[in-house]
């Protein structure tokens, strides 16, 4: 089998389209294809044993790419494989499981078959049993027919008592009202009809099978995948899972079920109760799990956000700017997952939040700005911690702790967040796009009066930590802004501007994390983002966050 190659898009109106796969997702399709290839169909294996019914649970949190790599893949199998692709949650609707699929079934392997596909339309007419709903008391009363007597001239509680027992306490017929006899008898008779109809089904299913197999096209075996399954209705969703495991094992037919199995063991607990071992049950379903990773949170953001509003023409056409200055939209996600990542957010709340940061971004007055780091960074402790939030928000943070004297002394807001973030994620690195030139082409040096300016335009870098402790905590901190400090420490009349001016002026020309900060420094004073107030920060956060993301329609 090929390796499949879905670094480019398709290209309608030829094939569905299919955006290029950011995620890398294409090794893994080739990998499974292989693997379950062979597992529905070896010619290697004793006649008897060459086709099987094999059923992979493909398990990924919500926001991994379930249904783009399902659907992509299934593309690519149906070249060469009979394919039929089912979205169960489209079919919720549906009071029968069963009939979604074999519909699905039917409709999808006629366009593929030389071959006539139909099963009698007898073996199709099934329906919801009554029993069921007896066994698990779901409810009391159908059409005014008590169940707990249906239930008790269906059903034994105790099949261990003896002969003797059972003759004397087991009521006989005459002690059923007629229409609970009448149903029983009914009910007895649909139970043997059902049997029949499914054993129609599976030899229907096992001859196409063969059919598939002399087709000169297509090789086995066939391929279904279920998509979807876990935001379907619970008592939905364990039906189909009992069809596929009852109904549809048929030899040489291959399943994939897609699933964020977490969610759907939630979905088997409100069926059965919290104290329900919904793994232990679920494995009953599948021959293996297959789990897709989490993808890096920058790729991810770049399958699932707007990028077009971090495009610098975009923000020209508002007449709005954005730090940190990046020449693509892939560059500011990449930023903004620094801070989801450091914070730990998941997956649905790092969409939220960069949602929110695009609607904030649509709606800047023309000729506004913002700081989108500051705000990615407030957005994730207004999750994590809504009072730290507030503290900070409102300028009030303050803490105490012991120092190695046991001493209480203060801690600063940046040392208290770094607490709480690992190493790893608060030297991770931001990259800032700067043009030096277009901002001055002299800066002030105390000495010579002026020095031309030769830092040379490109991205240029800095630590989430210093980030944090020099741009965002000099906002909501105010005894650690650098620009008091500045003004405070002038003797000679010289502007915030210039200092910032001089200490470039004064530095080695190169892009390290201190001359990222001393331009960022310059920028938040010609640009005035340092003129942003808390309150404004407020104003932005508080109107967004009431936005949640509800999933890509």
């Amino acid at each position: 089998m090929k390796e499949f190659n879905w670094s480019e898009a398709t290209k309608p109106p030829l094939e569905e389209y299919f955006p290029a796969d950011k995620l890398d997702r294409a090794r893994y399709a080739t990998f499974l294809s292989r693997l379950l290839a062979q597992e529905g169909y070896d010619e290697s294996r004793p006649d008897d044993e060459q086709k099987k019914n094999y059923v992979l649970n493909l398990n990924a949190e919500w926001g991994a790419g379930k249904t783009y790599f399902l659907k992509r893949w299934s593309r690519e199998l149906i070249v060469d494989f009979p394919v039929v692709y089912i979205d169960a949650w489209q079919q919720d609707y549906s009071d029968d499981p069963f009939l979604t699929v074999i519909a699905g079934i039917i409709k999808q392997l006629q366009r593929q078959a030389k071959f006539n596909i139909t099963i009698p339309k007898s073996a199709v007419s099934m329906f919801k049993a009554v029993a069921p709903a007896i066994a698990q008391g779901l409810t009391k009363k159908i059409s005014g027919i008590d169940l707990d007597e249906l239930h008790t001239l269906l059903f034994s509680d105790d099949e261990t008592e003896n002969d003797q027992n059972q003759n004397s306490n087991k009521p006989t017929g005459s002690d059923f009202s007629p229409a609970v006899k009448a149903l029983a008898q009914n009910l007895i008779k649909d139970h043997e009809a059902k049997n029949k109809s499914v054993e129609v089904i599976k030899a229907k299913l096992a001859d196409w099978v063969n059919k598939f197999e002399e087709q000169e096209d297509k090789s086995l075996p066939i391929f279904i995948f279920i998509d979807e399954l876990d935001r379907c209705r619970p008592s939905y969703a364990v039906e189909m899972l009992e069809a596929i495991k009852h109904i549809f094992n048929v030899k040489g037919i291959v399943f994939v079920v897609a699933t964020d199995t977490d969610q759907l063991q939630h979905t088997i607990k409100s069926i059965y109760g919290e104290g329900f071992d919904a793994k232990v049950y679920l494995g009953r379903f599948f021959n293996s799990r297959y789990s897709l990773k989490r993808p890096a949170l920058k790729d991810f953001l770049s399958v699932h956000s707007d990028t077009t509003k971090f495009e610098t023409a975009y923000l020209e056409s508002k007449n709005i700017e954005l730090l940190p200055h990046t020449e693509n939209p892939e560059t500011a996600l990449a930023n903004i997952s620094v801070v989801l990542d450091a914070f730990q957010v998941s997956a649905r709340t790092a969409i939220q939040i960069t949602e929110r940061i695009t609607a904030i971004i649509v709606n800047l007055p023309n000729g506004k700005k913002v700081d989108v780091l500051v705000l990615a960074i407030l957005f994730c402790i207004h999750e994590k911690d809504h009072p730290l939030y507030e503290e900070i928000i409102s300028g009030l943070f303050k803490r105490k702790e012991p120092n190695s004297k046991g001493k209480m002394e203060n801690i600063s807001l940046s040392s208290f967040l770094q607490k709480n973030i690992s190493e790893e994620h608060f030297s991770a690195e931001l990259t800032y796009f700067i043009d030096p030139d277009s901002y001055t082409g002299q800066l002030y040096h105390e000495n010579l009066g002026t020095k031309v300016n030769n830092y040379y335009e490109g991205d240029y870098p800095i630590s989430l930590s210093k980030f944090i402790e020099n741009i965002f905590c000099s906002i909501f901190v105010s005894e650690s802004n650098p620009y008091d400090f500045w003004i405070s420490s002038s003797d000679d009349g010289l502007t915030e501007l210039q200092y910032t001016e001089n200490a470039l002026a004064q530095h080695k020309i190169e892009a390290s994390p201190e001359v990222t900060l001393l331009w960022l420094d310059y920028i938040y004073i010609k640009d005035e983002y340092n003129k942003i107030t808390k309150e404004q920060y407020r104003d932005f956060i508080e109107l967004s966050s009431p936005l949640d993301y509800m999933g890509d329609s």
